[in-house]
C-alpha cells in the first residue's frame, strides 16, 4: 500500500477545510428545525390540553380523541427533537472520527448505538466518548416525555356551582295554622297556656344531640342564606341583688335538706323576690318546673341559673375529701327578639353544617293574655317566641343537689345535664365565674339551636308546612377533563433543554469538521478505501459481511478523514 504524501494531504485540508464551504445545509437546517418544531409541538400539546381543562367531559368519544391527541402530539414532538440530536450525534461522531484512530468494534458500536440500544453494553467505548454517549443517551431518552405528558390531562368528578333559587320549608311564626302552644280565647283576648306537645320533639332532640336537627336532605350539595325573626336569649351574670337573694334563700334550703346545691335553674314566678327564703326553692312548682314561663317581670322574661360547682367534679359528682371554702354565682337569661342571619350547608353525603348569627333587636316579656286572636300575626308570633322560651326553660331548670351524707347519690332533675354531658357546666381548671360564663354561652347555643330546628329541620318526619326562597350554590359532581399544567412543562422543559444542548453540539461539531456528514454508507465507503483493508479482509468468508464480525477485523485500527495524515501505514490503517 502506497502511502500519500504528508504535504498533498496538508495542503487539500486546508484548502477544504479553513472554510465553511463543506457545511451543507441539509445537517443545520435539520437540526434546527427538528427542535424548533419540537418546540412548536409541545405548545401545541399544552394549548390543547388548556382547552380542554375544565371542559365537561361527557362523551366517551370527547374523551378517547382528546388522550389519542395528546398521545400524537407527544409522540410527534419527540420525533422531531430526535431526528435533530440524531444529526448532532452524526456530527460529533465525525469530531471523534477525526481525531484520532479507532478500533473497528468502536466503529461499529458508533455507528449502530442509534439503532440499537444493546451498543451501549460497550462501556469502554462510551467512557472514553463522554460527549458522544451524551448525545446518543439523549435520543434515546427522549420518549420519556412522551410517556408523561399525555398522563398530565384526566377525567375526574369535579364539584361544579351554579347559582340559583330555593325553595326551603319553614314553620313561620306568625301564622294561625302553626302554634306552637295551646291558647284559650275568651271574645279578642287569647290566654296562653302551655307549649304544644309539637314542640317537645325538636326540644329533646336538639338537646340529646347539642346541634340543630338535621334540614331537608338533597341529593347535590347546597349553600344557602336566609334571615329571619325569631326569638334569642342573652345569658349573663346576675345582678347583685338578685345574687343576694337566692345566696340567701339557697342557705336556708341547703340546712333545710342538709345537702348541697350543685346547680339550680327556675323562672321567676310569685315568692321571687327580697323576701325570699328556703321553702320558694323546695317548693314543687320550682324544682320539676311546673311554672316555667316568667310572667311576672315587666321587661325581658328570665331565666336564674345558680351555679355552686365547688368540690364536684366535671360529671357532677362531688370530689372525696372535699374541703374547700364552697363558692357560688349565678346567671340571667333574658329573652329577646332577634334577627337572624342563617347559613346552611346541606352535603349530598348527608352531612350539615347549619350556623347563625342574632342580631338582638328588643327584649321580649312573656304574655299570659293578650289583647287579639291566634290569627292575628303579631299576637300567634308573640305566643310562638315564649313557647320557645318555655320549651327552653324546661331543659334548663330544676336543682342538681347532693347530700351532705356522703352515703346519699346526687338528686339530677335538670333535663339537659341529664341527657347531655356536653352542656355539664362544671370543668376542672376553671374558676366559678368562668364556669358560670361558660355555661352562659352553652345555654345561648341551646336555645339557638332550638329555635333553628324548631323553625327549618324535619321533625317526626314532617317538614314545615311554609316555605320561604332564598339564593342558593348547589354544587353538583361532573365528570370533567383536570390538566396538570406544571407536570407537563417540566417534562417538556426538561427534554428541550438537553435536546437544545445536542443541538449547540451539533452546530460546534459543524464548525469545528468545517463540513457536514452522515452516517451513511456512501460516507462510510468515501472515507474508507484503501488496499489495506482489502487485505484485512481479504478472506472469502470476511467477504460476505456476516455476524459476528471476526476478532482480527473488529480489532484492527482505521484512520480516517484528517486523521489518516499522521502515522505510519500498516495493514490496518485507510485514509482519503
Amino acid at each position: 500500500m502506497l502511502e500519500k504524501q504528508p504535504q498533498t494531504v496538508l495542503s487539500v485540508e486546508v484548502k477544504d477545510f479553513s472554510r465553511l464551504s463543506h457545511i451543507h445545509w441539509r445537517a443545520p437546517t435539520v437540526m434546527g428545525v427538528g427542535f424548533l418544531l419540537g418546540i412548536v409541538l409541545m405548545g401545541l400539546h399544552h394549548a390543547l390540553y388548556q382547552t380542554l381543562s375544565g371542559e365537561p367531559a361527557d362523551h366517551a368519544l370527547l374523551q378517547l380523541w382528546a388522550i389519542r391527541g395528546g398521545t400524537a402530539i407527544a409522540f410527534l414532538s419527540k420525533l422531531a427533537m430526535a431526528i435533530g440530536t440524531g444529526v448532532a450525534y452524526d456530527q460529533w461522531m465525525w469530531v471523534d472520527l477525526h481525531a484520532k484512530p479507532h478500533e473497528i468494534g468502536s466503529l461499529d458500536s458508533m455507528f449502530a448505538v442509534l439503532g440499537n440500544a444493546f451498543e451501549f453494553l460497550a462501556v469502554g467505548v462510551w467512557v472514553r466518548r463522554p460527549v458522544l454517549a451524551f448525545l446518543a443517551a439523549v435520543t434515546w431518552l427522549l420518549p420519556i416525555s412522551a410517556i408523561i405528558t399525555p398522563g398530565t390531562l384526566s377525567i375526574q368528578p369535579v364539584i361544579v356551582a351554579t347559582n340559583g333559587t330555593l325553595k326551603v320549608p319553614q314553620r313561620e311564626y306568625t301564622t294561625n295554622n302553626n302554634l306552637y302552644c295551646g291558647v284559650t280565647t275568651n271574645g279578642d283576648t287569647t290566654m296562653y297556656a302551655t307549649m304544644a306537645t309539637g314542640l317537645l320533639n325538636p326540644t329533646f332532640s336538639t338537646v340529646l344531640s347539642n346541634s340543630v336537627l338535621p334540614v331537608q336532605s338533597s341529593s347535590s350539595n347546597l349553600t344557602y342564606n336566609l334571615q329571619f325573626f325569631g326569638p334569642a336569649i342573652s345569658c349573663d351574670l346576675a345582678g347583685g341583688e338578685a345574687f343576694a337573694w337566692a345566696k340567701k334563700a339557697m342557705l336556708q334550703y341547703e340546712n333545710m335538706t342538709d345537702s348541697r346545691v350543685f346547680y339550680f335553674g327556675w323562672a321567676p314566678q310569685p315568692g321571687w323576690g327580697p323576701e325570699v327564703n328556703g321553702s320558694f326553692f323546695a317548693s314543687t312548682d320550682v324544682q320539676i318546673g311546673n311554672n316555667r314561663l316568667d310572667f311576672t317581670s315587666q321587661d325581658a322574661a328570665r331565666v336564674f341559673i345558680y351555679l355552686n360547682t365547688t368540690g364536684v367534679d366535671e360529671s357532677g359528682n362531688r370530689i372525696p375529701g372535699f374541703a374547700g371554702e364552697p363558692e357560688a354565682q349565678m346567671m340571667t337569661c333574658k329573652l329577646y327578639n332577634a334577627s337572624y342571619a342563617a347559613h346552611f350547608e346541606v352535603k349530598s353525603t348527608g352531612a350539615q353544617f347549619i350556623t347563625a348569627s342574632p342580631t338582638f333587636e328588643n327584649w321580649m316579656p312573656a304574655l299570659a293574655t293578650m289583647q287579639g286572636t291566634p290569627a292575628e300575626p303579631l299576637v300567634s308570633r308573640q305566643m310562638n317566641m315564649q313557647a320557645v322560651m318555655e320549651a327552653f326553660a324546661m331543659m334548663v331548670t330544676g336543682p342538681i343537689t347532693y347530700s351532705n351524707d356522703v352515703n346519699f347519690p346526687t338528686t339530677n332533675s335538670v333535663y339537659s345535664l341529664g341527657m347531655n354531658q356536653a352542656l355539664f357546666p362544671s370543668r376542672p381548671g376553671l374558676t366559678q365565674t368562668e364556669m358560670t360564663m361558660r355555661q352562659a354561652r352553652q345555654n345561648e347555643m341551646l336555645f339557638q339551636n332550638i329555635t333553628l330546628s324548631m323553625r327549618y329541620s324535619v321533625v317526626s318526619g314532617h317538614i314545615g308546612p311554609d316555605s320561604t326562597t332564598a339564593p342558593a350554590n348547589r354544587q353538583v359532581f361532573q365528570s370533567q377533563f383536570v390538566y396538570e399544567p406544571r407536570t407537563l412543562l417540566i417534562a417538556y422543559g426538561i427534554s428541550a433543554l438537553f435536546a437544545l444542548i445536542c443541538v449547540l453540539l451539533g452546530v460546534h461539531a459543524l464548525l469545528r469538521n468545517g463540513a457536514s456528514y452522515t452516517s451513511s454508507f456512501s460516507t462510510i465507503v468515501r472515507v474508507t478505501r484503501d488496499r489495506a483493508l482489502s487485505r484485512l479482509i481479504a478472506d472469502e468468508g470476511d467477504l460476505q459481511g456476516a455476524e459476528p464480525v471476526p476478532k482480527h477485523i473488529r480489532r484492527a485500527g482505521v484512520r480516517l478523514g484528517r486523521n489518516a495524515k499522521s502515522g505510519s501505514p500498516t495493514y490496518a490503517s485507510s485514509w482519503i
